[in-house]
């Protein structure tokens, strides 16, 4: 009886064709089905996921790092708007123990002093951009990829990008200054910045060197 193979090679999924020979090892035989399963196997099996290059740099990761930045900078504006009271009561010589007070006052009523207040979102704005790059190197734009730029090169390139939405904050600030408590222009003018900061930081300070 003659049998046809389809392909002959050592495994373990097999079919026994004659039998063995007394000290020589069967010869067998992969069966075409387990050899379409067999082949299968691998990183381009069917519905087996694959981490692509253009995936990874695709819109989806572009959302996801949004997602984080947005989060981080929901610390931020804590950190933001309490540096902020701090230290506008600091230079006030109104004591620590008013903090909360301050917070209220700062919520209900319109400036006194404008200028005051762009000094309090200046200071306030520079802590916090330490705090924000700190926690967006180690998660939101966390890779395995290498950067383009040092650390100390990202910071500064950090700090220039946060420069375009101080602007932005201090423009709407002053332009709400008369309008709005000024704790509510703060928070409006910390939106409106996060945006211009979120794209020059993902374009330029956290770029990473392109596989060649």
């Amino acid at each position: 009886m003659s049998v046809r193979w389809q392909r002959v090679r050592w495994t373990r999924r097999t079919y026994i064709a004659g039998g063995s020979v007394t000290g020589q090892p069967e010869r067998q035989v992969s069966d075409p089905v387990s050899t379409q399963q067999d082949s299968a196997i691998g990183p381009d099996a069917p519905g087996r996921p694959m981490a692509s290059p253009a995936a990874e740099k695709g819109p989806n990761r572009l959302l996801v790092r949004y997602g984080k930045f947005l989060v981080v900078g929901f610390t931020g504006v804590f950190v933001n708007l309490a540096v902020f009271v701090l230290t506008v009561d600091a230079v006030s010589n109104t004591p620590l123990t008013n903090f909360y007070s301050s917070v209220l006052h700062f919520a209900t009523k319109t400036a006194a002093d404008p200028a005051l207040y762009v000094l309090g979102s200046a200071v306030a704005f520079g802590v916090a951009t330490l705090w924000n790059f700190a926690l967006n190197s180690l998660w939101t734009f966390r890779t395995s990829a290498a950067r383009r730029y040092s650390r100390r090169g990202r910071l500064a390139l950090y700090f220039g990008v946060s420069l375009g939405s101080l602007a932005v904050n201090e423009a709407i600030l002053i332009a709400t200054g008369t309008v709005l408590p000024p704790l509510i222009g703060q928070g409006v003018g910390i939106v409106a910045g996060s945006v211009v900061g979120f794209l020059g930081n993902n374009r330029y300070t956290f770029a990473e060197v392109a596989n060649s």
